[in-house]
């Protein structure tokens, strides 16, 4: 296969998938780690891909023009209650994990994406204070009576189901907020957390900079996926809670960096050897 019909190879499967990684890669075109990282490289000079740990995603310019896909839909997440009914075992695990950081008396920030109404259903009803600007996270809060609900106002957004804008922003400076958990389109290879419009970036900003302690909560097929506009890096949260996290370069950039991983699929494990050897 000719180094021209390899890259064109290579650079389907990344358009297809959203990313590949090298050893993926290697076993598709049957060449070597080093000709395939020749190939990345050559194929991110032309602006076509980027590259990421152990492997590459297309480029963020490239990602409204998808074969088969309407370029102004493509820059928008789906609908909330589309979203809600995606990933809901990882998002239970991360949820139920996030519970280990709530203790009675808190005032805690819950965000309007589907993996915080995950965990508001999980909260035990306890003291606490929760601010949010999700709808159905209010829904759901409501049924509790020992914990007080603070709904941030705004403008509605019937997609998201949720507040934004200068008014929802605004009752965050007046209060003490212990944490906030919160989640977002992707984590991407240049170590930001991104969201899908500037608007929902910019909230998220806003509530991050009230918050004293910042849990992110990610599932797997977040990470190194391209998204729009940017939240902070990821040296700015303190938690980051996950499913399973299966790049161990990431994890160690991650925790040069001060960042706690917490990976629920690492404690399934350990629970299941200590299982195992008191059987």
């Amino acid at each position: 296969m000719l180094p021209v019909e390899r890259q064109k190879q290579i650079l389907e499967e990344i358009t297809l998938n959203g990313r590949a990684l090298v050893k993926e890669l290697v076993k598709s075109c049957r060449v070597s780690q080093e000709t395939i990282r020749r190939d990345l490289s050559q194929l991110e000079k032309k602006g076509l891909i980027q590259r990421s740990h152990g492997g590459a995603i297309l480029a963020h310019r490239h990602q409204g023009n998808l074969p088969g896909k309407n370029n102004k839909a493509s820059e928008h997440e789906s609908p909330f209650r589309l979203r809600m009914n995606e990933n809901t075992q990882a998002k239970t695990l991360i949820a139920k994990r996030a519970l280990n950081f709530i203790s009675p008396g808190d005032c805690i920030l819950l965000d309007s994406s589907t993996t915080c109404w995950f965990l508001a259903r999980q909260l035990p009803d306890i003291e606490l204070t929760v601010l949010t600007n999700s709808l159905r996270v209010v829904q759901i809060l409501a049924a509790k009576k020992n914990i007080r609900t603070i709904c941030l106002g705004g403008e509605y957004s019937d997609h998201n189901e949720d507040f934004n804008g200068v008014v929802a922003e605004q009752p965050l400076k007046d209060f003490l907020i212990n944490k906030i958990f919160f989640s977002c389109s992707s984590l991407g290879s240049d170590g930001y957390l991104r969201a899908t419009n500037e608007n929902n970036a910019h909230l998220k900003q806003q509530m991050l900079l009230a918050s004293e302690r910042k849990y992110f909560l990610i599932d797997a097929g977040k990470f190194l996926r391209p998204s729009f506009a940017r939240i902070c890096h990821y040296r700015d949260v303190d938690f980051l809670i996950t499913d399973t996290f299966k790049d161990e370069a990431l994890r160690q950039e991650l925790a040069w960096n001060g960042v706690n991983i917490i990976d629920c699929s690492q404690r399934q494990q350990t629970m299941q050897l200590i299982n195992h050897q008191e059987s």
